[in-house]
């Protein structure tokens, strides 16, 4: 039996479409932590723009430019014009380390564009953590870095919607899954439009959900 296919999540589809907006930005030494040579979602590196798009990964299986820990990056200071963290500081265990190192490398005037999710299930034993949009700021400023924007990937409808396609994605049974998604993704088109409703934006209850955070920060 064939049906709908689930894709990409909406967290991650949210997330390219942030990345893709943020992609003329991405100029000069782009330093890629965590980056892959095979891209997780739609967002693809726009090399052509950069002087010179670097991967850095602990993985040598992901075949990384540079194979090192981000919370001991193997660059001068004041070496790197933009970076970008996306869906990794989840998964470093100092991770205030890994922020003063981002700190350390930039040039002044540097950005760094940081992502991080929060409603969403941990896929590694190494998932450990979570963070609120007020939490990345802090750690950023401790950091001595200037945020400048921050994006919320959903709200509470989204979430929700985001949820039970992840869920749905589970289901062992490919009949049973393509079955289950017959409704789940009409709903989940439905909770999207929903979380559009100026109404959801003003209330404090339904804005505090989201999937996960976007933040981009400057080095003063």
């Amino acid at each position: 039996m064939r049906g709908p296919r689930l894709g990409t999540s909406y967290r991650r589809a949210l997330l390219d479409a942030e990345l893709a907006r943020l992609a003329p930005d991405l100029t000069g030494l782009v330093l890629d932590v965590g980056g892959k040579r095979v891209p997780r979602g739609s967002f693809r590196r726009q090399e052509e723009r950069a002087r010179r798009w670097v991967l850095l990964n602990m993985d040598a299986a992901e075949r990384p430019d540079v194979i090192a820990n981000a919370e001991a990056l193997p660059l001068r200071c004041g070496s790197v014009d933009r970076i970008v963290c996306t869906e990794v500081i989840q998964y470093v265990d100092r991770y205030e380390v890994m922020l003063d190192e981002f700190a350390r490398v930039l040039v002044p005037g540097g950005r760094v564009v940081l992502s991080a999710p929060l409603l969403h299930r941990p896929d590694h034993p190494l998932d450990r953590h979570r963070f609120s949009a007020a939490r990345l700021g802090e750690l950023l400023d401790r950091a001595g870095l200037c945020v400048e924007a921050v994006s919320q990937q959903g709200r509470f409808f989204t979430s929700l919607a985001h949820m039970l396609r992840q869920a749905t994605a589970q289901v062992a049974s490919r009949p049973l899954r393509a079955l289950a998604a017959l409704p789940v993704l009409p709903l989940g088109a439905i909770l999207l439009a929903m979380d559009r409703l100026p109404g959801v934006a003003r209330s404090p209850f339904l804005s505090s959900y989201a999937t996960g955070y976007l933040v981009t920060a400057r080095k003063p």
